[in-house]
């Protein structure tokens, strides 16, 4: 149990590491970081499924000898997702679009965009249980097998990355300073922290338990990759930059399906 511990701790950590970065960088190095974002995001999308439906449901289904519920719990997992995001867009007022806005526009075209009555306070919130569920998801991996913890948390991180990016321009765009919207958008990336220590703590606990977080990774995974990411990309018209967006996506998926496969571990 002392290894889950210490690999799932650094897996995290290493996500909102290189997340935070990302963030820093947008601050300095805009043009760069808007010209490699759709890539990232690309290969994301790819992961983020590979994960799912290659590691997190198969797994889920051995672990829970098949139960029908598993398929309830992946379902509702992603109900309940579109749910929480559909309250927290008309409870903040803030529109879904703006989120891979760096991707394609200058963060001050987003801060200077129409103001609405949005409230970072509540962005915050969306983005602190978001990275909950993520940290939980990646201690859950752990407690099944090393390997697959791994491909979930790199799974995390690159998901992480335009998410805090996103994050970070809709605090630019509710007009709070530059330097103190890089440090919310990063902070609130720590709740993953929470979310694998107590994820950690069940399964120590109740290994039966921890069972049950892979369907809810899972239905996870797969909202945040066809609901989030994915239409980000379908915005995109020239049939260049739609070519690399197919090509980092099957990077992506030959990148969870294949990790797992690799000797060790």
């Amino acid at each position: 149990m002392s290894r889950v511990l210490v690999e799932g701790v650094v897996a995290i950590a290493a996500v909102q590491g290189v997340a935070a970065l990302a963030v820093f960088s947008a601050r300095a190095q805009e043009t760069r970081l808007r010209r490699w974002l759709p890539h990232v995001v690309g290969v994301a999308v790819g992961v983020l499924l590979a994960t799912a439906l290659a590691h997190l449901l198969p797994e889920s289904l051995e672990q829970l000898h098949n139960s029908r519920w598993v398929w309830v719990v992946l379902v509702g997992t992603m109900a309940l997702l579109f749910g929480f995001e559909r309250v927290f867009h008309a409870v903040s007022g803030v529109r879904p679009e703006p989120a891979p806005s760096l991707a394609d526009q200058e963060c001050e075209e987003i801060h200077h965009h129409a103001h609405g009555s949005s409230r970072p306070v509540t962005l915050l919130l969306g983005a602190v249980t978001h990275s909950f569920v993520d940290g939980a998801s990646v201690a859950a991996a752990f407690v099944v097998d090393f390997r697959l913890g791994w491909v979930t948390a790199i799974a995390v991180g690159l998901h992480e990355v335009p998410h805090r990016l996103g994050d970070f321009a809709l605090l630019l765009h509710m007009d709070v300073p530059r330097r103190r919207a890089s440090w919310l958008a990063v902070l609130a990336g720590m709740s993953g922290l929470v979310g694998w220590g107590l994820a950690a703590w069940l399964g120590a606990a109740n290994p039966a338990v921890i069972a049950w977080l892979l369907p809810i990774s899972a239905g996870s995974f797969l909202y945040i990759s066809l609901v989030d990411l994915l239409p980000e990309l379908m915005s995109e018209r020239r049939p260049r930059a739609m070519a690399w967006q197919i090509f980092w996506i099957f990077v992506g998926v030959a990148l969870g399906v294949g990790l797992t496969r690799l000797p060790g571990a």
